[in-house]
């Protein structure tokens, strides 16, 4: 059964023929309308004052012809709300039909959602907090705490180049103009380096030193032809104006590039690759080799739209991801559960203990938290 239809009857807009196939399939064992139960149970439960319609628009806001939309994405993120998570094994296993309960707390620390976050360095190292209800100004740059902007100096060949960083904690977020207007979101625990402004004449160079970044670059026609390049550890991006998304975590054993839009060339020293809009380069740091795939484009930058997308993703890959949005540790003592493949669209402004309960609730995994640190059991 598409999960499709499976909204499409709970939103009472089926035809008569997929009428038809539901009935067939909803009939067919007790165990899928236990399922339809607990689907249209959770898809009630979004929070208030979420437009649907507007939230697959958010998620959708990618120019073609990259994207490929894919019917399940479409539904679950026009929800804009976590659904429910689906385990690909979950019609293969007998389950209880019994909800689960919520994960076991013995020790209540508040979970905090993430926010729009940072430390701000300027360049004779003197380091600014970034957030809410904090503003900041100087003669290049402002802050209204939620966004950082600079302004375009005109700087020419001889003047002193400055550099400022900006680091994401874990549990953070942000987005910073350029002086080229260059846009750049920041996903948490990351960290950007970059000219407050451009040397004239020559490439606009930032350094992602770590963690995941989205870039909508400024045309190189805007700027005498200047290219623009991303630096990270194993890897240079050269693009002529594109939108691009880097995710290059401490943690990873890879850096991987995918293109919405536009042209990209990416040199590791030893080969160069130029991507294709919808293709993704993943970088190996062991052998320092290149892969090229094609990819779901709204799967990958769905957390700069405000949401956490995973198409048949491992629960361990899912709880690193979450792990930084929440700032909390998990440690994984069910090696079984972890390598379990989930489906689902979740918003970034859930609460923790709401994602753990619905994946709880596939019966795969069961969770314990004391304070910040949750075990999977």
């Amino acid at each position: 059964m598409e999960f499709k239809l499976i909204i499409k009857k709970i939103n009472n807009t089926l035809n008569q023929e997929e009428e038809q196939r539901f009935q067939s399939w909803y009939q067919e064992s007790e165990k899928h309308r236990a399922y339809f139960s607990q689907v249209k149970e959770n898809y009630g439960q979004y929070p208030d004052g979420v437009d649907l319609k507007r939230g697959w628009e958010q998620l959708a806001t990618v120019k073609k012809p990259a994207l490929k939309t894919i019917g399940f994405w479409k539904y679950s993120a026009a929800a804009a709300v976590v659904l429910l998570l689906i385990s690909i094994a979950f019609f293969n296993k007998n389950t209880s039909t019994t909800p689960a309960e919520t994960p076991a707390v013995t020790e209540v620390t508040p979970v905090i959602i993430g926010t729009d976050k940072a430390i701000l360095t300027l360049d004779n190292g003197e380091q600014i907090v970034l957030e809410k209800g904090n503003s900041f100004k100087a003669p290049a740059v402002s802050s209204n705490g939620e966004t950082l902007i600079y302004k375009d100096q005109n700087a020419s060949n001889n003047n002193k180049v400055a550099y400022n960083t900006v680091t994401i904690p874990r549990g953070g977020q942000f987005f910073i103009t350029l002086s080229d207007g260059t846009k750049v979101w920041l996903n948490s625990d990351s960290q950007l380096r970059y000219p407050v402004n451009f040397t004239a004449n020559a490439p606009r160079k930032v350094s992602l030193l770590y963690g995941e970044a989205y870039f909508e670059v400024s045309p190189s026609t805007a700027h005498n032809g200047a290219h623009f390049m991303v630096a990270t550890k194993n890897q240079e991006v050269e693009v002529l104006g594109t939108q691009f998304n880097i995710k290059a975590y401490k943690e990873d054993t890879h850096i991987a590039t995918t293109l919405v839009e536009g042209k990209v060339l990416i040199n590791n020293g030893l080969s160069t690759n130029n991507l294709k809009p919808g293709q993704q380069a993943t970088l190996e740091a062991t052998t320092n080799q290149f892969s090229v795939k094609e990819v779901d484009i709204n799967n990958e930058i769905s957390w700069k739209n405000g949401f956490f997308s995973f198409k048949e993703k491992p629960l361990n890959e899912i709880l690193q991801v979450l792990s930084r949005w929440y700032d909390v540790d998990f440690i994984i003592e069910n090696k079984e559960a972890a390598s379990v493949p989930f489906n689902g669209v979740f918003n970034k402004k859930q609460a923790l203990e709401n994602i753990l309960s619905i994946i709880e609730n596939t019966n795969e995994a069961k969770f314990k938290t004391v304070g910040k640190t949750i075990v999977l059991q």
